[in-house]
């Protein structure tokens, strides 16, 4: 058997020590005497890991504070302090203290071995060691790899690709880093290319004690690149699982390699599509059309193409019908090719719902987009998306923070939970989580844009008006912006402004979406012409009719009679 894949499986047992009636866990620092655990300090038990360790030994205090309290000064009461824990909890007959040198470990330690079940991880940007920063894209495009692999094992908490990019060049501990985003598990490592011939090196740690637990070097040739990306993404699966069901072994099977070239152009389309701007959508959208073009059978690119358009037309004001007849044909394309690619059933799905407006087709394509990625945050968001248009809140509120868990930094996924909170009429914690995302991105005007709605439902108007002025500053060549601006202004009264700022909206844009002119005169409240609007979004197939159901901005329109029958025009029940 080949070395790297005994390495792999040696690490589904992990090592605890046992002395007299206690049993230590290092990895789960996790004290028990006899099947009961201890209570102490996390750092009494991790001072207890290194003096068990070196059992036999005296362990200098100088050593035992690096250890415990790597990186961070600290005072030698500290360390005296834990110890004296330790004595109170296991008694005078373990721990010796060895004057002007330090303490040692005096009882016999024996060593097991028992199953080891890490359930999270975060693979940090690999590092790009070939001296050209040319290749950084390179070794991001592997690092990105990794993760979307390790997201199709279920029940494996993976860390999406915008939360762990913060920590290129870190200086901070893997523990530091560990705690922040909640894993077991830290993946680091490096890419050397050099001409054709490359080199990968990765490591795994345990996130709570900085302990290595498996690590591996691979070598090969650039067309071999997926091959190796492959290889890896498996003997991790292995290193973590032990072993892999019929189901996950499939879902790691390679289908096929696309051409290197096409590959490039398709890492550069994923670095723009990340840019939260209309702009790097559009230069998203000129990389993954190169990509298709160098490959036309490239599943990932047809995906990268329909998600651009979805979120040029959901974000960035798009006309949809344009959007759309672009986006469908690249949805459908990239899951005809590739029927396990995740990422291709969630776009389908949104396409279902905002330009079908097939509500079990949604459904499926969302569900199917989870069981084959269930550790993919983008997967989430997109079932969340469906499930708050339907009406069904706490299921839409679960699977935005589910999003939100698997990337906790990613300005997307935090703002999308104060939507269906917004929808579910709880406007305070809707509004709450809005500025969370703020405080992460101050310069990003959906944000406001969404805080402002929720703003407006709690009658909080002079914030709601700043908030969205605030939006129309950053944003100030999304139309969507200014209608909003329009919607807020006359839900304070300000009707005089308000019908000022509606004539410069119509004369700057030649297209305005319907619903959102249909949202200003709600804030006019002039409703009949607002469902005169509302008609017109019908005329034109608009995805945001989605909303009609559970949107309070439409409240004051549902006491009229054409409303229920609006709603069962985009296929829902009244």
């Amino acid at each position: 058997m080949a070395k790297d894949a005994l390495n792999a499986m040696s690490l589904s047992r992990a090592t605890l020590y046992e002395f007299g009636p206690y049993r230590l866990d290092p990895l789960g620092l996790d004290l028990k005497r006899l099947d009961e655990s201890v209570s102490l300090p996390r750092k009494a038990v991790e001072v207890l890991v290194e003096l068990v360790k070196r059992a036999g030994a005296v362990a200098s205090k100088e050593d035992l504070i690096s250890a415990v309290w790597p990186a961070v000064i600290v005072e030698e009461g500290n360390l005296n302090q834990m110890v004296f824990l330790l004595r109170r909890a296991l008694g005078d007959d373990y721990i010796d203290t060895m004057p002007r040198r330090g303490y040692r470990f005096k009882a016999a330690v024996r060593m097991i071995e028992a199953p080891c079940c890490i359930d999270s991880i975060a693979v940090l940007p690999l590092g790009n060691l070939s001296g050209d920063p040319r290749q950084d894209c390179f070794a991001d495009g592997v690092t990105e790899a990794l993760i979307t692999e390790l997201a199709k094992l279920r029940g494996l908490r993976v860390v999406s690709r915008t939360s762990v990019m913060r920590y290129r060049g870190t200086r901070e501990t893997v523990p530091q880093i560990a705690r922040a985003l909640r894993v077991q598990v830290i993946l680091e490592g490096s890419v050397m290319r050099s001409g054709d011939q490359l080199r990968i090196t990765v490591q795994l740690i345990h996130g709570a004690t900085d302990q290595h637990l498996w690590a591996e070097a691979y070598d090969g040739v650039i067309g071999e690149i997926f091959t190796l990306q492959n290889r890896i993404a498996r003997d991790l699966a292995m290193a973590v699982r032990g072993e892999l069901s019929s189901d996950e072994q499939g879902r790691l099977a390679m289908l096929r390699s696309p051409h290197p070239e096409a590959h490039s152009l398709y890492l550069k389309g994923r670095f723009f599509a990340r840019q939260l701007t209309g702009e790097g959508q559009r230069r998203a959208l000129q990389y993954f059309r190169e990509a298709v073009q160098s490959d036309e059978d490239y599943a990932a690119a047809h995906a990268g193409l329909a998600e651009c358009y979805v979120k040029l037309a959901y974000f960035f004001g798009m006309e949809p019908r344009k959007a759309f007849a672009e986006a469908a044909p690249a949805a459908l394309r990239s899951v005809e090719l590739n029927n396990s690619l995740a990422e291709g059933h969630a776009v389908l799905s949104l396409l279902r719902l905002l330009n079908d407006w097939d509500w079990s087709a949604a459904d499926e394509e969302s569900r199917l987009a989870i069981e084959l990625a269930p550790g993919d945050s983008y997967v989430y968001w997109k079932r969340g998306v469906y499930l708050r248009y339907a009406g069904r809140a706490d299921e839409a509120v679960a699977a935005h923070r589910q999003a939100e868990s698997l990337d906790p930094f990613s300005l997307i996924a935090i703002q999308e939970v104060g939507w269906p909170l917004y929808y579910a009429r709880r406007f305070g914690e809707s509004a709450d989580q809005f500025k969370r995302a703020i405080e992460l991105e101050s310069n990003w005007d959906q944000l406001y844009f969404g805080l402002a709605f929720a703003l407006a439902e709690l009658g909080r108007r002079d914030e709601a008006i700043e908030a969205v002025r605030t939006a129309v500053r950053l944003g100030p060549d999304n139309p969507l912006n200014h209608a909003l601006l329009e919607y807020v202004l006359g839900r304070a009264g300000e009707d005089r402004q308000a019908h000022m700022e509606f004539d410069r909206l119509r004369a700057k844009w030649a297209y305005i979406p319907s619903w959102f002119l249909s949202i200003v005169w709600i804030g006019l409240s002039e409703h009949e012409r607002a469902l005169e609007s509302l008609e017109d979004a019908f005329r034109d197939h608009e995805p945001c009719l989605v909303s009609l159901k559970v949107d309070p901005a439409f409240d004051p329109l549902r006491g009229y009679p054409v409303f229920p029958d609006m709603l069962k025009r985009v296929g829902l029940q009244p």
